[in-house]
């Protein structure tokens, strides 16, 4: 854990991590079973044998066993950081992001009936700090209802934190192909069309001197594309259906206000392609350039739809990479570059 998890919670709070003190990646208190049970529910999990698992950590956690260790400081830093926006806080369930250059922890604030209040996100290293700074703009600017509202941002600790409310409802199921309301939600954050050379998202990616790029944007010309809200890591598990239907999304810190259209859903295909259905790069981009260019809501050519696939997968091999991740030590890196450079002679 990047940092004490004193820092999480009350003074005197009894711990327990799942899935142990060696390598835990859910911290949590111990209160009654059937709050731990509730609280364990945080732990995120999305494949079948994914879920398998999580229900066998859930079950531990509800009968309390592993070791439990006692909160010893004297003072409750995130309770000070959240009070003024959430004085109803009274217990945290702490999860602990991925290992790596941009790693952060979630905190989700319960109050003294379990009810989630809000989140808390706190980032430590530079790389977490440039996105959390991120996701601030992008909250601060996107529709309402679109995502989680920011309540706060500021220091704690030795790093930043910043505070949201909860955006209710369940994840997406981590299946292909998408819900077919997710094309709706995507465009809607899409206002007015530009030529591709004029495409601000376009201009940016040129000035990086990519001439490799160039088969697909001339592959793009001949029609305007929007300049659209790009939320950049659109997967299933940061997409929320609401009792109501709609849809929200969460975790924005590789947004954009000035995106290119169709690359969210793109990248929706690859990631849960890579991650939940473990296909090799040129069967991903074959499935998800088919999808594109099959939906009639989007009217898109087999070249085009081809073509935006390798710039999604180009654009997060990109933004991880800015973070810190190297291409021959990270595995997605290496199966996103396989789907862009691959595709180059395939345009």
């Amino acid at each position: 854990m990047t940092a004490k998890y004193d820092l999480f919670f009350p003074p005197g709070t009894r711990v327990l991590t799942l899935p142990n003190w060696q390598s835990p990646r859910l911290y949590l208190p111990t209160h009654y079973i059937l709050q731990r049970w509730e609280d364990s529910s945080f732990y995120p999990a999305f494949r079948f044998l994914a879920r398998i698992y999580r229900l066998s950590l859930r079950l531990k956690a509800a009968v309390e066993l592993g070791e439990v260790r006692q909160v010893r400081s004297s003072s409750w830093p995130l309770g000070r950081f959240a009070q003024d926006a959430l004085p109803l806080a009274t217990s945290v369930v702490v999860l602990v992001g991925t290992p790596g250059p941009a790693q952060k922890i979630t905190a989700q604030l319960r109050d003294d009936n379990g009810g989630v209040l809000g989140y808390l996100k706190y980032a430590e290293k530079d790389a977490a700090r440039k996105r959390l700074r991120q996701e601030r703009q992008m909250l601060c600017s996107i529709p309402e209802g679109a995502g989680p509202e920011l309540l706060k941002y500021g220091t704690m600790g030795n790093g930043e934190a910043m505070l949201t409310t909860p955006v209710s409802g369940k994840p997406l199921p981590a299946t292909l192909p998408p819900a077919g309301d997710l094309t709706d939600f995507s465009t809607s954050l899409a206002p007015q069309p530009v030529p591709v050379a004029a495409h601000p998202w376009v201009r940016r990616i040129r000035e990086r001197s990519t001439p490799e790029l160039d088969i697909w944007f001339e592959a793009l010309t001949g029609k305007e594309w929007s300049v659209t809200i790009q939320h950049g890591d659109f997967t299933p598990w940061n997409v929320l259906r609401r009792s109501d239907g709609t849809l929200g999304a969460i975790d924005w810190e590789y947004g954009t206000l000035e995106g290119f259209p169709y690359l969210d859903l793109a990248y929706y295909s690859l990631q849960t392609s890579a991650l939940i259905y473990h296909r090799s790069p040129s069967r991903a981009a074959e499935y998800t350039a088919q999808y594109l260019a099959g939906h009639p809501r989007l009217a898109l050519s087999n070249v085009e739809a081809r073509a935006l696939t390798s710039l999604a997968a180009y654009d997060a091999y990109r933004k991880f990479q800015e973070d810190g991740h190297l291409p021959d030590t990270n595995h997605l890196q290496r199966w996103r570059r396989a789907v862009w450079q691959d595709s180059v002679c395939g345009v």
